[in-house]
């Protein structure tokens, strides 16, 4: 039965219910004829004057014996007929499994815009082929994010490795180069240097909480924190509420939060960054219970929604520039480690307002 295709499971169980049906019901005729006498009524005489008898007796095995042939005949020819049926029954209820089967096909071949196409009723069938869509579609956003990264990541690894040869190449020119000159080229190629060393840290960074590694977890002073970055970057608008304590991995917070504080510096408007810590609020919809968070804000450029999905990928920049592209795909990975959420949205005059949600500390942790 295993070894058999779908169509053909289908029909065999199709049969089998008919077959099955069949002789049951053949069985209970035949033994209610066998076992049920016929009743008859007989008259001796004149039917005014005579004699009547009631009785009964059984039916022949004859009989029976061509009643049983009879009905087994007709249940083979319905037998056969229920295998006919069940075959094109079978291929019409399977008939979206090829259209999937089809469509994963040209997935396969590389086409990641195609889609399950089902027009029937808002069967299973139909949740299938939405769940496969659904599928496809973060598949198709996903193979499409990798390939930015690796566009981006080349060119972020390359652009450096270019400055660094040419600015040796130059270098090396002219035998009688200044040593200051020379000075001045080496600490231009340290400081390259020390840019590539920050990227390729926070890839690693990345790599190992993608990776899942096991955390730490213990209560983190989420308002001494803050207070201390923003200091470090210069942010004077600042609303943060004293006692604040998050569950966490303390450098992992402390990265998180100072790479949001300094986005929030370096892409916006100068002046303009602000920043918050709190706790959730019960009343508000939009902040999960249990959690505190941190808020950095900021003037600048209008960003659309696209902009916006694509600022947590590795590599992503804003329209300022800056950077290596790769705190904010740090924070949303840190955010996830530590089964907190990172939002972002467009401020209401341009720039955004990211969010950073994590479970929050209690009393007895601390």
């Amino acid at each position: 039965m295993k070894r058999l295709g779908l169509r053909a499971r289908i029909t065999v169980l199709f049969v089998l219910t008919v077959l099955g049906v069949g002789l049951a019901l053949i069985g209970l005729v035949y033994l209610y004829l066998k076992l049920t006498p016929v009743p008859f009524q007989a008259v001796l005489g004149g039917e005014d004057s005579g004699a009547v008898i009631d009785a009964a007796v059984p039916i022949t095995e004859e009989i029976l014996r061509v009643v049983l042939t009879i009905s087994l005949s007709v249940l083979g020819v319905l037998t056969v007929l229920a295998g006919l049926t069940g075959w094109f029954v079978a291929g019409i209820v399977i008939r979206p499994l090829r259209d999937i089967a089809a469509s994963a096909r040209e997935v396969t071949a590389g086409k990641l815009s195609t889609r399950v196409r089902y027009d029937g009723p808002r069967d299973e069938a139909a949740e299938l082929a939405d769940a496969l869509n659904v599928m496809l579609d973060s598949l198709a956003a996903q193979v499409a994010a990798q390939r930015r990264f690796a566009a981006n990541a080349s060119h972020e690894l390359k652009t450096p490795i270019a400055t660094i040869q040419t600015m040796a190449d130059v270098a090396l020119e002219d035998p009688d180069t200044p040593v200051d000159e020379l000075r001045r080229t080496l600490t231009r190629v340290r400081e390259v240097n020390a840019g590539q060393a920050d990227t390729v840290t926070s890839l690693l960074a990345l790599a190992d909480l993608d990776a899942g590694r096991t955390l730490e977890l213990h209560p983190v002073n989420l308002s001494e924190l803050a207070d201390a970055i923003a200091n470090v970057h210069g942010i004077e608008r600042t609303d943060i509420e004293p006692g604040l304590y998050a569950t966490g991995e303390g450098e992992l917070v402390r990265q998180a939060v100072d790479n949001l504080a300094r986005n929030a510096v370096r892409h916006g408007t100068p002046g303009t960054a602000e920043l918050k810590a709190y706790r959730a609020s019960e009343s508000s919809p939009d902040d999960a219970p249990g959690t505190v968070i941190v808020e950095i804000s900021n003037d600048g450029p209008h960003l659309t929604a696209e902009d916006i999905d694509q600022l947590t990928e590795p590599f992503a920049r804003s329209r300022t520039g800056g950077g290596h592209g790769l705190g904010l795909a740090l924070v949303s990975a840190i955010a996830d480690a530590l089964e907190g959420e990172l939002t972002i949205v467009p401020g209401r005059v341009g720039g955004v307002v990211v969010k950073l949600e994590l479970p929050a500390a209690t009393v007895q942790d601390r």
